[in-house]
């Protein structure tokens, strides 16, 4: 038998054990580090209880001082802060000062099709505007200072791309309109509001607003790995994402935060119902999944270099943050080991070793792939000595071969399959669930 890992996102753990693998999942995170595919920080909370707290890497490199990363150090989180800034809303709606049926137009009558465009439209990306930071100059006004009527004058150019209500598309223009918003009702800047209402109250010593990166206060810079090296990416200004993408934060305060929103500390239970209900697993500022009973709430953010996510799982009590200034690898697949560490499951672990293989060794693996138990093929082509693969009707990525004959992605999700050649099958396995079987069709 022989294996390939294919970035495949399927399915994580089911069973629970009493024991936890944090020392596999130390391992796990160092081999990363090692093999240049992550630099950051990861953090669990149990039943809110910190459990978890792990670094690798540096907070920023140079080559007279580089520092490397600890818990302490900070990130930017992107658009983890729409979770902070729909909380901000609903306390607000709490407090009979704003109405999720309130029209944008009471506020912004200029936006295309505000007076059809709720709040709540809004707060669950069904609003149909246009997403800004698709703009074609994006990537160079997002480097410098902006102001309200500077991003008001840069949405208003763009017509609606589907009426309210009509499907969920995200749009980070959505939670900048949220931030403006909170701050003419508050009378006050997002800053300051943030602040009063969720930093203070639960005692977020790492979190705020941001502004220019400062390592000397435990900031970290963000890097893409090119050339056999890890080069230092820009910086957006933190005036330009506003309430959709501005706060800076660590993993032990992003897992205090989500607790408390889980554990109604932050609102009321009738708004926490409102926030929390999915259609087509986007809430309200909050996304979900569902896999194999378990249900997974929560929200991913990327802005220059730094990728985060922040999860919630309510049958196990747990929250999972995971914050990068540096990312080559499925972040996914780090959130889904840590959940085996909690629960006692063996973690996946990587192989990055190479190997070269003939192009007769890799026309071997070539083939479309059926099974009666999922209902997508996989499909392998060879390419000279490589070989690509992913399900029908996705992008085919190319992946390495690996000792044993094993082939990964560079964003590896530990999914891993076993070729017998011999018998035309491929078996798909992924940690606590049964085996699946495909079999070669053509």
């Amino acid at each position: 038998m022989k294996k390939l890992l294919l970035i495949l996102l399927l399915v994580t753990t089911t069973g629970f054990s009493q024991s936890t693998n944090y020392k596999q999942l130390d391992s796990f995170l160092e081999l990363l580090y090692q093999n240049n595919k992550v630099m950051g920080s990861l953090s669990i909370l149990q039943k809110g209880e910190s459990v978890y707290n792990k670094s690798v890497g540096f907070q920023y490199i140079d080559q007279n001082d580089s520092k490397l990363a600890t818990v302490a150090n900070k990130y930017r989180i992107g658009s983890i802060t729409k979770t902070f800034t729909a909380t901000l809303i609903f306390q607000l709606v709490d407090e009979g000062k704003i109405k999720l049926g309130d029209k944008l137009s009471v506020y912004f009558p200029k936006v295309a099709n505000a007076s059809n465009i709720t709040i709540a439209n809004l707060l669950n990306h069904s609003s149909g505007l246009f997403n800004i930071t698709n703009d074609e100059d994006f990537q160079t006004w997002m480097l410098e200072p902006t102001t309200q009527a500077d991003m008001l004058s840069r949405i208003l150019k763009y017509d609606v791309i589907f009426q309210p209500g009509v499907k969920h598309e995200y749009s980070n223009t959505n939670y900048v309109l949220l931030g403006y918003i909170l701050e003419k009702i508050e009378n006050k800047s997002y800053k300051a509001i943030l602040e009063e209402r969720i930093v203070d109250k639960l005692d977020l010593d790492n979190t705020y607003y941001g502004s220019n990166i400062d390592i000397t206060d435990k900031e970290c810079l963000s890097y893409y790995f090119e050339n056999e090296a890890w080069h230092e990416d820009n910086q957006t200004h933190m005036s330009v994402p506003g309430g959709a993408g501005s706060i800076v934060s660590n993993p032990s305060d992003l897992v205090v935060f989500i607790d408390a929103l889980f554990n109604n500390k932050l609102m009321t239970k009738e708004s926490f119902a409102l926030m929390t209900r999915i259609e087509n697993e986007c809430g309200s500022g909050i996304f979900s999944m569902k896999k194999n009973g378990i249900t997974f709430f929560g929200h991913n953010g990327g802005i220059d270099s730094f990728l985060s996510m922040l999860i919630y799982i309510p049958k196990l009590e747990i929250a999972i943050a995971l914050n990068t200034n540096a990312l080559d690898f499925d972040p996914m697949s780090i959130i889904f080991n840590a959940v085996n560490a909690v629960t006692g499951k063996d973690i996946i672990i990587p192989n990055f070793d190479t190997i070269e293989l003939t192009e007769e060794e890799i026309k071997q693996y070539a083939g479309v792939y059926e099974s009666k138990e999922l209902p997508f093929k996989l499909v392998f082509e060879a390419h000279g000595k490589t070989l690509i693969g992913g399900t029908e009707c996705s992008n085919l990525l190319e992946l390495s071969a690996r000792p044993k004959i094993e082939f990964t992605t560079l964003n590896n999700s530990g999914v891993v399959l076993d070729f017998d050649i011999k018998n035309k099958i491929v078996i798909l396995k992924n940690s606590g669930h049964a085996p699946k079987t495909f079999i070669k069709k053509q």
